[in-house]
Formats: structure tokens, C-alpha cells, sequence
């Protein structure tokens, strides 16, 4: 049979030791996961940042790319027009050269 007698104080003591110990350890192991989580989190933080200014530079590019294209298109569609205009001027001056030879009339057919 076994009595319920209390435990000793030094028994106690040696049982809360390993206790601490025990919980030390783990914490102690814990301590290292955090400060590699940390670390990750840091090069997580610095590849975002990193991420982040690269995509507005290639954002402003774009900008800068679409307004130049733009001012080209610009001056392209007003050379176009320029070019019709030369191209309508000589078409008429040929249709009057032709009028004119024929005496005023119609070009033949």
C-alpha cells in the first residue's frame, strides 16, 4: 500500500528544476525558430521592396514609352495628312493640266 504523504521539499525542488530546464530548452530552441523567421521575414521585407521599386521603375518606363509613342503617333497621323494634301494638290493639278489640253473640257474617257 501507498501512503499519501506530501513530497519532499527537495523532491519538489528537483522535479520544478527539470521542469525549468526542460522549458528552458525549449525555449532556448524556440528563441533560434523566431530569429530565423525573423531573418526570413526581413529578406521577405527587403525582396518585396525590392520588387516594389523595380515595378514602378518599369511602370514609369511604360509611361514614358506610351507618351513618346503617342507624340509619334501624333506627329505621324499629321505627316500622313500632309502627304494626302500633296497627293489630292497633284491629282488636281494633273486633272487641270488635262482639262486644259482637252480646250476646257472633260478628259476623254
Amino acid at each position: 500500500m501507498t501512503t499519501n504523504q506530501p513530497e519532499s521539499t527537495e523532491a519538489r525542488f528537483n522535479r520544478l528544476e527539470t521542469l525549468f530546464v526542460n522549458m528552458g530548452e525549449t525555449v532556448v530552441g524556440h528563441d533560434n525558430t523566431i530569429d530565423v523567421l525573423v531573418a526570413n521575414i526581413q529578406q521577405l521585407t527587403e525582396n518585396l521592396n525590392s520588387l516594389a521599386e523595380q515595378t514602378n521603375r518599369n511602370i514609369n518606363n511604360l509611361a514614358e514609352q506610351a507618351a513618346q509613342d503617342r507624340q509619334q503617333a501624333a506627329i505621324d497621323r499629321q505627316e500622313f495628312r500632309r502627304q494626302m494634301e500633296q497627293r489630292e494638290l497633284e491629282i488636281r493639278q494633273i486633272w487641270e493640266y488635262l482639262r486644259d489640253r482637252n480646250g476646257g473640257s472633260n478628259p476623254p474617257a
